[in-house]
């Protein structure tokens, strides 16, 4: 019996240790924290190690993002801080497999098509849009062609008249707001607005109000 006892005591000591060196990077940084080079000021000390090794261009772009290239470019901190932290340490919303499967419907006529942009190598969206109207004249917007975008906060699907927007200076006070998107990965479907004139609103643009800022636009055809 006390063998047996001691075995177990055994087995129970290295299931701990083995336990604690598989969580080692999450507990390190937390008793360790001077001991953590600060890659990217205000991430997570748990995130900064991966931070470090992403591409120089990445890491270049956020830093643009956060301190502003340019004149039309203003420096937008909390829009960086939020894309670092989604890339590092969210997770991706896939839409679920039937939802994706789902053929268009019966006798639908194609309004409009697009493709959306990588707009640098932080953000950006990759696959198509397609627009098509049922017999009743409801207008659908159906994103598909393996359709991802970069985790961000609150995306929202909308359309706006600027071809290049950035920010809420570039979607305008006017923009029509499809509503929130529900999966970053995989095919989707959204009801269009009955008041969009595409003519007038010829882009389609994935917008955070959250942070204010644009991942990827798409120019319908």
């Amino acid at each position: 019996m006390r063998d047996a006892r001691f075995r177990l005591l055994v087995l129970g000591f290295l299931a701990l240790l083995t336990a604690a060196v598989w969580l080692f990077p999450s507990w390190y940084p937390v008793l360790n924290p001077n001991t953590i080079s600060i890659a990217y000021p205000g991430l997570e000390l748990e995130a900064q190690a991966d931070y470090a090794l992403l591409p120089q261009a990445m890491r270049d772009a956020y830093v643009d993002l956060r301190d502003g290239d340019d004149e039309d470019r203003p420096p937008k901190p909390d829009a960086a801080l939020a894309l670092v932290r989604a890339r590092l340490l969210g997770v991706d919303f896939v839409a679920p497999d039937d939802m994706q499967a789902q053929p268009l419907p019966a006798e639908a006529r194609t309004l409009r098509t697009g493709t959306f942009i990588q707009q640098s190598p932080i953000n950006g969206a990759s696959g198509g849009l397609i627009i098509y109207q049922t017999p009743d004249l409801r207008r659908f917007l159906r994103l598909q062609d393996e359709f991802s975008v970069t985790r961000a906060p609150n995306i929202h699907i909308i359309f706006t008249r600027n071809p290049d927007p950035y920010d809420i200076n570039g979607v305008g006070v006017d923009y029509i707001d499809v509503g929130p998107l529900q999966y970053n990965v995989g095919t989707q479907t959204y009801e269009v607005p009955a008041d969009v004139n595409f003519a007038q609103y010829p882009i389609v643009a994935l917008y955070s109000p959250t942070i204010d800022y644009v991942l990827s636009t798409a120019t319908l055809r």
